[in-house]
């Protein structure tokens, strides 16, 4: 049967396993324990097995269920377990994640009852994947992945650890981390070393490899990873892939400055996208949108981000809706239907308030625990100012959105603006103020990671070396004669941030700057490539990271002023 199946949780890309228990009349958990299938139960497991398989899920939930509840009034604890679980994955399968909550609250009393581990394995995946698609929580879906992981080792086949490893790689994926690597790497190594891996199997090691080289900026081996994984996937008619491998083909192209190439697989993996499950096709959707908008064709944008939302509304789906609905309110503002902009962005604010943003601080709060156990107490990023950023900016896009309702009420339409430009304002002055920034760990100029620090610095602010495209901590410690762990911590020890959220202070510092001494004349474009950013796209982002607007909001506030 299918080991996983490709399937998007938000901004993220996750390998659901539809995960195979023992045909065996004797499970085993450890090396002491034991436990006997009935041939009734072994029949089961085959048939429900056979059904997921062929993906008739309706007719495993019609199966199963019935099952679980004989199974429940009989005290048939193991057999309750398993067509509880096989039921919760269809449902999973189906989107219907209430019924899912069904499933795994009827089985939660069994759960104490010593179970075989694919019943484990198959019960943290469930729950990892139902973390994900109801409340985009990433540190509960990791931990329930990583749990499946630690009882993948009680048992012979590779095939659940090769899924839970790619679910694990797929949340530091859309995480932009590259700790996800290791994982990888594990996963493309048990498959690869497999004589009896599928090609379904060997097509999904080496898109989490090729996942991973994305995230480093390492395109050229990407490209050879997914090149492998559209070979197996061919040979193995996995067509479910053919969209999102596509799409990865696309984003390296657009990254590599080769649009054509770009805008042909973007294409293909439009074409794809039936046999894509709604996530997936949702970002696909949202990827070829910003790419149509960067290179100008903003009604072709606008209608790949409504598809978009149209198939995250409709499939109840919550993966990618707030991007395409903040998206979709910036072209409608830009084109000046102010109704509809302010409808979409009303829906935007919700949905940053209610889920993303929470999720995504409790995942990097998670991640930057672990760093501390297993690196050596390496920092992530601080949650922290990212946070405050975006709540600064979701009160801009709320005044803006007062404004456009109460547009006939002109003195309240001018004390929000004025109040809007003092922000501005204020921003950046805070902004420019990072140049006099210090560290309040200490100021000695002996002290080594000081002077590391300055000599950083004077790179930074003499040497501009941030207008690089291809910046990256290795350049930099090559550059100083150093070791990229010294880079990091000097600039966590004296900056209070991240690497790469360092590199972009300076970055949108000079965009600031130029912005401000020639408002007119600025082309966006030009200026993202100068300070070394791969797209107006990424830029913006930083942008609005930063200092809470987007930079069109920021010119027009400085021309108002001006």
């Amino acid at each position: 049967m299918k080991a996983f199946l490709y399937t998007t949780i938000f901004t993220l890309l996750s390998l659901t396993a539809a995960l195979s228990c023992s045909a065996d009349k004797t499970v085993r958990s450890d090396t002491t324990s034991e436990y006997t299938v009935s041939e009734h139960l072994d029949s089961l497991i085959t048939s429900l097995n056979h059904l997921i398989y062929i993906g008739e899920h309706d007719s495993v939930i019609f199966k199963a269920r019935p099952t679980m509840e004989d199974a429940l009034r009989d005290h048939d604890t193991l057999t309750a377990v398993y067509a509880g679980l096989f039921m919760a994955q269809s449902y999973l399968f189906l989107e219907d994640m209430d019924s899912v909550k069904y499933c795994t609250d009827r089985l939660s009393p069994l759960l104490d009852y010593p179970l075989p581990p694919n019943a484990h394995i198959m019960l943290s995946n469930i729950l990892g994947s139902y973390s994900l698609r109801t409340s985009l929580d990433y540190s509960k879906a990791l931990n329930h992945y990583i749990e499946g992981l630690s009882w993948t080792e009680h048992e012979e086949r590779i095939n659940n650890r090769i899924a839970l490893l790619s679910n694990i790689v797929n949340i530091f994926y859309v995480q932009k981390s590259p700790e996800g690597m290791k994982f990888a790497e594990e996963a493309y190594r048990l498959a690869m070393n497999d004589p009896g891996a599928s090609g379904y199997i060997k097509s999904g090691a080496n898109i989490t490899m090729a996942q991973m080289l994305f995230v480093q900026h390492n395109y050229e081996e990407a490209l050879t990873y997914l090149e492998n994984a559209g070979l197996y996937a061919e040979q193995s008619k996995s067509m479910s892939f053919y969209a999102f491998i596509n799409s990865m083909f696309a984003q390296i192209w657009q990254n590599r400055k080769d649009l054509a190439n770009a805008d042909t697989y973007y294409r293909k993996a439009v074409e794809y996208i039936g046999y894509a499950d709604p996530g997936t096709a949702s970002q696909i959707y949202l990827l070829y949108g910003d790419f149509l908008s960067d290179t100008g064709d903003k009604t072709g944008a606008a209608d790949m981000y409504r598809k978009g939302l149209d198939i995250s509304e409709t499939s109840g789906n919550i993966e990618y809706r707030q991007d395409l609905l903040g998206r979709i309110a910036a072209l409608t503002y830009e084109a000046g239907k102010y109704s509809e902009s302010a409808g979409y962005s009303v829906r935007y604010i919700y949905y940053s308030d209610s889920i993303n943003s929470i999720r995504e601080a409790e995942f990097q709060s998670m991640i930057t625990s672990r760093q501390q156990t297993e690196a050596e107490n390496m920092l992530m990023a601080k949650e922290l100012e990212r946070q405050k950023a975006n709540e600064r900016f979701l009160k801009l896009l709320f005044i803006l959105i007062i404004v456009i309702i109460l547009a006939g009420f002109v003195l309240m339409m001018f004390q929000r603006q004025r109040k809007m430009y003092r922000e501005l304002v204020k921003k950046h002055q805070e902004y420019l103020s990072k140049l006099d920034r210090k560290s309040s760990a200490g100021t000695d100029k002996d002290n080594s990671r000081r002077e590391l620090f300055d000599r950083i610095e004077d790179l930074m602010r003499n040497g501009k070396i941030y207008r690089r495209n291809n910046i990256s901590r290795e350049m930099l410690a090559e550059q100083l004669d150093t070791n990229q762990n010294y880079i990091s911590k000097a600039i966590n020890t004296y900056a209070g941030m991240s690497f790469n959220r360092y590199v972009d202070s300076f970055r949108i510092e000079e965009a600031t700057r130029q912005i401000s001494q020639s408002p007119d004349n600025i082309l966006f474009k030009q200026l993202a490539d100068d300070l070394g950013y791969n797209s107006v796209t990424v830029f913006s982002k930083a942008f609005l990271r930063e200092i809470g607007c987007s930079p069109s909001i920021y010119r027009k506030e400085i021309l108002n002023s001006k």
